[in-house]
């Protein structure tokens, strides 16, 4: 099994970190994790140029290029965000829309998210929705919502651990519905 485990926030140790590590902690032993921290990637904005869609990847030199190779290898993704002016976070808007040349092939991968903030985080599962959707990967439970402003707010709220907790076991079980217990086609394990 192989997961991507993408943090959003600015903050590497921040609110919605503390709950993707929380939701990490149900996978089994000996699953693949990469973690991505998209905050210190250097990750342009997409340029709207269209150029992805004659070329066939992005033109665009920069962190994504390795990015795209870790969505690809992925079988699960999982995002972490917190709720920035109400959606996610700038650095991770700017990751999703540079995965439009990615079109068609995450399909079928399974999507999941934790999302932290004050309130109003509506529109950072919202987006979170959408991307997932639009990829056309299965979505992997209805996420996790943890109240956090302040760095470390979030260990106050017992039940954002236990939802993101709750999410990775969902992930889990749509994982082990498409692949049961013969082997995965993107690994060969089992």
């Amino acid at each position: 099994m192989r997961v991507l485990a993408v943090f959003g926030s600015p903050r590497k140790n921040g609110n919605s970190a503390r709950m993707l590590e929380a939701a990490l902690g149900e996978f089994p032993e000996g699953t693949e994790i990469r973690r991505v921290y998209v905050a210190e990637k250097n990750i342009a904005p997409c340029c709207a140029t269209r150029d992805c869609q004659t070329l066939g990847y992005c033109p665009i030199e920069d962190d994504m290029q390795q990015l795209y190779r870790d969505l690809e290898w992925a079988e699960i993704v999982l995002f972490a965000t917190s709720s920035q002016f109400g959606d996610v976070s700038a650095p991770l808007k700017a990751f999703m829309e540079r995965t439009w040349p990615l079109r068609g092939k995450l399909k079928n991968k399974i999507g999941g998210y934790v999302v932290a903030g004050r309130r109003y985080v509506e529109s950072s599962i919202n987006t979170l929705h959408a991307f997932i959707l639009r990829h056309n990967m299965i979505l992997g439970g209805r996420g996790a919502i943890g109240y956090g402003y302040h760095e470390g707010d979030v260990e106050n709220d017992a039940l954002a651990f236990e939802d993101a907790r709750k999410m990775a076991r969902r992930v889990l079980e749509v994982y082990e519905l498409i692949y049961g217990c013969g082997e995965s086609p993107a690994t060969g394990v089992g």
